[in-house]
């Protein structure tokens, strides 16, 4: 499939590669709303160049993929922006049961990077959403509970999260690491659904389990990136 440009469009596996990601981490991006992409009669995905450069320099690349092929042979680099895909994904993965067991409507993350809060990802949270999120600054009531010691509940519909129309009990608790704090867990109950003490032990508990997840994730995305950067001086050195 091509453009009018005569450029060709990619399949999953040639962005993935194209990229320097995996196709589960590159899906994932797409669910978050970090890229879009088109479908072919068939149902197929279909990524532009144009789209995977936008997506490349939003991540602070400097080396867009090419034009009209992946990038080809040896073993796929960990890619830049491929850190903040994992972690994504890792919140995803991490927060869906606790939203779930508790039968909250929403949950997600925020990381603190160079001294702010930044929304990482969520489950429950629709994509239109996601990408509001992503662009703005961390609202007060989840800043608020970075320096707290123990989670803080929070009126959904007086502070406006995760959006203006929200309803609802929230509670929102400093993920930690060594004993610095890295980000915020929050949590959103749906409209009369109270969270009750239980409930916020739960939250309390389950932030070890998100923030020993991101660790994991931090980790593999750093020996990622060394084994790509070893494999491209490998093949160079040829």
């Amino acid at each position: 499939m091509s453009a009018t440009s005569g450029e060709r469009w990619l399949a999953v596996s040639e962005a993935a590669r194209a990229l320097g990601l995996s196709r589960t981490t590159l899906l994932a991006a797409e669910d978050a709303g970090l890229i879009t992409t088109v479908r072919t009669p068939g149902g197929h995905r279909r990524y532009r160049p144009a789209e995977l450069r936008r997506y490349l320099g939003a991540a602070g690349s400097s080396s867009p993929p090419e034009e009209s092929a992946p990038v080809a042979g040896g073993p796929e680099p960990a890619g830049v922006g491929s850190a903040d895909a994992l972690r994504a994904d890792a919140v995803r993965a991490a927060v869906r049961p606790l939203v779930q067991a508790l039968d909250a409507a929403c949950g997600g993350v925020y990381l603190l990077r160079d001294g702010s809060l930044r929304f990482c990802a969520a489950f429950g949270v629709p994509r239109w959403l996601t990408e509001r999120l992503a662009g703005a600054a961390a609202p007060p009531v989840v800043a608020r509970a970075l320096d707290a010691q123990r989670p803080r509940l929070f009126d959904a519909a007086a502070g406006a999260f995760p959006e203006p129309r929200s309803t609802g009990q929230g509670v929102a608790v400093a993920l930690r690491s060594a004993d610095r704090p890295v980000g915020v867990l929050f949590v959103v109950s749906p409209a009369g659904h109270e969270l009750l003490p239980a409930a916020l032990r739960v939250v309390d508990a389950f932030r070890e389990v998100v923030a020993a997840r991101l660790e994991d994730r931090s980790r593999i995305a750093d020996l990622e990136s060394r084994l790509g950067r070893i494999a491209l001086l490998t093949d160079f050195l040829r």
